[in-house]
């Protein structure tokens, strides 16, 4: 199974920027050898399993050092997905742009 997850983890107190939260969290996934898709509204990783996904989000949670906080997940889980996420946003761009040259 492929389980592709976009997970978003702040704290619900302090500072406005989320940006020193951020890099905690994307500093433990490289220490784990995770990689990830850094976006505007959260980060992108892909697993094995549901199992596994679950278990990074709990490192992210336990990455930022807050009394409270809030987290977004979301998953798209596939039996028999033989491509990657980097493969998924490169064949919509491949639409898009053959969509634009041949108008």
């Amino acid at each position: 199974m492929s389980v592709i997850m976009e997970l978003c983890v702040f704290s619900i107190s302090g500072d406005i920027s989320k940006s020193k939260e951020v890099r905690a969290i994307l500093k433990a996934f490289d220490e784990k050898g995770v990689k990830y898709d850094l976006n505007p509204m959260g980060t992108c990783v892909e697993c094995k399993s549901m199992k596994k996904a679950l278990k990074l989000l709990n490192l992210a949670s336990k990455s930022i050092d807050a009394k409270r906080f809030y987290i977004i997940a979301k998953f798209d889980c596939y039996k028999g997905r033989k491509k990657s996420m980097q493969d998924k946003v490169k064949s919509v761009r491949d639409d898009l742009s053959n969509k634009l040259t041949s108008s």
